[in-house]
């Protein structure tokens, strides 16, 4: 198999196909606004679930990255070929479970891993927080993210791609997801600040939804996959995925919003935010706070939480117009791993 990758222009027509090597043609004009996405062309994947479920996120996501797709229930078909054993001619296997576990996994499933295993088959695992997977499965490649994000397996997909062999054309690079428009962070910007109003100030619930509503919101217009998501105590208001912070932030970011009245963080929140993040197979998480006095100059507690990430959502809001939430993201997790500046 000769594996080729094109750049195509979003109204998704692929060009003609050029090996690795080549480069475009210099003296050609491409139009300035056009958005270009990575395009994979002759990979043909053998997707399959742990139990009869929709596949049409994943099978949205191979495509849309030009790659071939094959079903259960299309193995025998005449159009698909042969393979090692009962599995179809296939580059890799692509396995998806649901975030439920109160089931056994199917002796089937483990032998459709084992034979392309065998068969030096790459695999990958998509396994939907908070799903637990066996033992047995931990040394293959796994991506924690929804099985029914298109959006969220799309960047999991290109990364195994490209980890399989998958080239990316030289002398390019995939335009920069754009900073939000500052007609939207304005609308958001004003509803932060409408949460101080007297009306909101001796009802602390009804603010405290409204904030993560707006958390929500912010999130959702700066590109983010995003979805409540919260533990019986409380902790965790959202889950979500970013696109382009993939290779530096695997997995789902746990997101929390916490309003603040007094200077200090509390050591309590920052706890058990990374204690709850840990319990979902979130190595990352992120607190957003919002300041109930705008002149309060909020602290850090003493202590150390090296995977939790610390905005005042005001501020996230203003950056999102010079930046990407995948820059300011990633910034800030190269902040903590390098131990860069105060926090």
């Amino acid at each position: 198999m000769v594996r080729r990758a094109v750049w195509a222009a979003d109204s998704g027509q692929v060009g003609t196909t050029r090996p690795r090597q080549a480069r475009a043609d210099p003296g050609v004009d491409r139009p300035k606004d056009a958005r270009r996405r990575y395009i994979v062309v002759g990979v043909r994947c053998y997707l399959i679930a742990e139990h009869p479920m929709d596949l049409s996120a994943a099978r949205t996501a191979l495509s849309d990255l030009g790659v071939e797709v094959t079903e259960p229930d299309r193995v025998f078909d005449t159009t698909t070929r042969a393979g090692r054993g009962w599995l179809p001619d296939a580059d890799f296997l692509c396995v998806l479970f649901p975030p439920e576990s109160g089931w056994e996994t199917p002796p089937s499933v483990y032998l459709e891993i084992g034979q392309a295993v065998g068969a030096n088959l790459p695999v990958l695992l998509v396994a939907e927080p908070p799903r637990r997977l066996d033992p047995a499965l931990f040394s293959l490649q796994v991506a924690r993210v929804p099985v029914t994000s298109a959006l969220a397996l799309t960047g999991q997909f290109k990364l195994f791609l490209e980890s399989i062999g998958a080239p990316a054309p030289t002398g390019s690079v995939p335009q920069p997801i754009e900073p939000v428009a500052e007609t939207s962070i304005a609308a958001i910007r004003g509803e932060l600040a409408n949460l101080r109003e007297a009306d909101y100030a001796s009802n602390t619930s009804r603010v405290a939804w409204a904030l993560e509503s707006l958390a929500l919101k912010l999130l959702r217009t700066a590109g983010a996959e995003a979805e409540e998501a919260r533990s019986a105590d409380g902790t965790g208001d959202i889950a979500a995925w970013v696109p382009g912070t993939e290779k530096y932030i695997p997995g789902p970011l746990v997101v929390e919003t916490k309003i603040v009245r007094s200077s200090g963080l509390r050591k309590e929140t920052l706890n058990g935010l990374q204690l709850y993040a840990l319990t979902r197979d979130a190595p990352w998480s992120v607190l957003l706070y919002y300041r109930w006095d705008r002149g309060l100059k909020v602290r850090m507690p003493p202590g150390d939480w090296p995977a939790v990430m610390v905005f005042d959502i005001e501020e996230l809001a203003n950056r999102l117009q010079r930046a990407s939430l995948a820059q300011v993201l990633n910034n800030e997790r190269n902040v903590l791993v390098h131990r860069v500046g105060d926090r």
